[in-house]
């Protein structure tokens, strides 16, 4: 359901990975700071905004290209109060034969506590309602999160594993927090490429429902074979590496996030059109902590019913 905001978060994640992992000297910062400290501040600020803020407002916006053709254009509103929430997306798709408005298409769901209500763009005026658990942040935790998460922390903290000419740099923002800026190129390493094919394979698995450990390269199709360009990446896609990546995140002078902006380039390694690239571009933006509000939901305020 939170697929936008779970990857630019994950991205925060793989790019504080990839911020321990080059020695020290890489690193510009002030010069009260060790290298080490600086870079943690800013993993803990993506790890509180997804676990731990229980009321917050984000709004994100993300352009999705596969070999340099645009293929899907995402909007993002999203309000976190505590057990209820607000989630709306808006979707772009360019039309396969050129044509002009772009297919529109996204969601809005509201959950208040365990009952949640959905309405599709593609459905105008109805909604449609079920339960889950009710959740009072963004990310919920699992075992198999806490795994995720442990495994960055502990990859953030081996700086002296890798070597690199990779230039980060840590700065004041000039209004009291800090700005981190990753800049990386095509000799990534292997160690940070790993640790991305094993996120990007949980959160396909958890938000995609495609698992990898069910899926044989020996019977991988070309993405042609399917309806999206989206099926065709998550069907058809081995592995991926990082090309390159150049992202700026601030957080405040709590140690808030407050910011996610850049571009990053994958390889997709895929089982039989070769590699492919895809490039993101995006944007992700924190406000209202502590003022953020979503109310009980009322049909009658998006002018909608009950679908029967």
């Amino acid at each position: 359901m939170k697929r936008l905001v779970v990857l630019l978060v994950s991205l925060m994640m793989i790019l504080s990975v990839a911020s321990g992992a080059f020695a020290e000297n890489s690193v510009t910062m002030p010069q009260d700071a060790t290298a080490e400290d600086s870079l943690m501040l800013f993993y803990d600020a993506g790890m509180e905004l997804m676990f731990e803020t229980s009321n917050v407002t984000l709004d994100g916006h993300a352009e999705f290209s596969l070999d340099g053709e645009r293929f899907k254009t995402a909007d993002l509103h999203y309000i976190q109060n505590y057990t209820n929430s607000l989630y709306q997306l808006k979707l772009l798709t360019p039309r396969r034969d050129g044509t002009q408005p772009d297919r529109e298409s996204g969601y809005t769901i509201i959950a208040n506590g365990e009952y949640v209500y959905v309405i599709e763009v593609i459905y105008p005026g109805v909604y449609k309602t079920g339960t889950t658990a009710a959740q009072s942040t963004i990310l919920r935790r699992t075992v198999q999160m806490n795994l995720m998460t442990d495994m960055a922390r502990l990859l953030a903290g081996q700086a002296e594993n890798l070597l690199g000419e990779k230039v980060l740099t840590v700065q004041p923002d000039g209004d009291g927090g800090k700005e981190l800026t990753v800049v990386l190129g095509e000799d990534v390493p292997e160690l940070v490429n790993t640790a991305l094919n094993i996120f990007y394979q949980f959160a396909a698995k958890r938000y995609f429902k495609t698992d990898y450990d069910q899926i044989s390269e020996a019977h991988m199709g070309s993405m042609d074979n399917y309806m999206t360009v989206t099926e065709g990446i998550l069907y058809t896609t081995k592995s991926v590496s990082l090309k390159r990546a150049n992202c700026v995140m601030q957080v405040n002078s709590l140690g808030q996030a407050e910011q996610l902006k850049g571009d990053v380039s994958l390889l997709l390694h895929t089982g039989r059109d070769g590699d492919r690239q895809m490039d993101i571009s995006f944007e992700l933006h924190v406000s209202d902590r502590g003022n953020s509000f979503v109310g009980s939901f009322d049909p009658a305020e998006y002018g909608v019913q009950l679908i029967r």
